[in-house]
């Protein structure tokens, strides 16, 4: 059996251009994966017949099959290699939050191209990898190989930055349990705002840079003014419940909480420390919260042993 765990991503800027005549919006986005993945255990099907075989702890998933992204990115797969499909069964653990704006589903897409890439002898490159699930989804391509990337176009255009950009971050993401958000909806609300800036992300990126070489982030304040995501503008009023996470992270101490994608997920970067944990437990009790601790990840897709769970050297193992 082979199993990978497969991370979600948070926008650290995310600017929503014009419609192009393809119907689709151009964005400029930092996309930046973190450690709370989901995980994918692939092995050949007992019964040994051919075709997919897929399974989910969440039995929603299961029964929607059809419409979930890993079984696409199969099928796609042997569509584009002409080649026979080879008869797997796929076990999908989901633990990111869905129409959280937080890319799981676009996630376990790319991990499953990767991994069929792998198991197929087909050596695709990164970049025909992406191309190929820019046909699934306009985040999937930034998962071929995660870590931080400046990400363009309707999402296909991906310019990975370099590892050492970023440094391992403590973040909280916070999920309202009564409000998921579908991402075409956001994007109609947004066409229907129909104001449009234009913002470069320059000016984060050198934040990031210096604070690479600080460390923490209290001693970077100019990162936080630089985190931008325009959903924010459609997204708080039509949704008062987005607006008041915000106001309660800033009372536990986060200095710029902010929605990822389309959300409704809400982030803020964090210190280390177990006082920021209890006020956040404070104030999003879960019966309405789920609340996850996370990370900031260099990389993207990890193999890891099943029976420990620990990652199998060298990563990422299967690109």
């Amino acid at each position: 059996m082979l199993s990978v765990q497969t991370p979600a991503k948070v926008n650290l800027f995310l600017n929503i251009r014009p419609r192009r005549p393809d119907g689709y919006h151009e964005i400029s986005s930092v996309m930046q994966a973190v450690r709370l993945c989901d995980q994918l255990d692939i092995s050949p099907r007992r019964d040994g017949k051919p075709g997919l075989l897929f399974t989910c702890n969440v039995p929603q998933f299961e029964q929607d099959a059809e419409n979930n992204l890993v079984v696409k990115a199969y099928r796609l797969f042997w569509r584009e290699t002409g080649l026979p499909p080879l008869g797997l069964h796929v076990h999908l653990t989901k633990k990111i939050p869905a129409q959280a704006g937080l890319g799981g589903g676009s996630s376990d897409a790319a991990a499953m191209l990767v991994v069929l890439n792998h198991l197929a002898h087909t050596r695709f490159s990164e970049e025909q990898l992406r191309d190929m699930g820019a046909k699934l989804g306009s985040d999937v391509p930034f998962f071929i190989a995660g870590g931080t990337a400046l990400v363009s176009g309707r999402g296909e255009i991906v310019q990975p930055l370099p590892a050492n950009l970023m440094p391992d971050l403590g973040l909280v993401i916070i999920k309202p349990l009564q409000l998921p958000i579908d991402t075409s909806l956001a994007y109609h609300r947004y066409a229907a705002y129909d104001r449009y800036e234009i913002y470069s992300p320059d000016h984060l990126l050198s934040a990031l840079k210096v604070l690479k070489q600080k460390r923490r982030i209290r001693d970077s304040l100019p990162l936080e003014s630089y985190l931008l995501n325009d959903f924010e503008k459609v997204l708080f009023p039509e949704y008062p419940l987005l607006g008041d996470m915000a106001r309660r992270m800033r009372e536990a101490g986060i200095q710029r909480p902010m929605l990822s994608g389309s959300g409704s997920a809400m982030i803020g970067f964090i210190e280390p420390g177990q006082e920021i944990r209890q006020r956040i437990g404070s104030l999003f009790p879960k019966s309405q919260y789920e609340i996850h601790w996370a990370e900031t990840w260099s990389g993207g897709l990890m193999q890891v042993d099943a029976s420990s769970g620990k990652a199998i050297l060298p990563e990422p193992a299967l690109v």
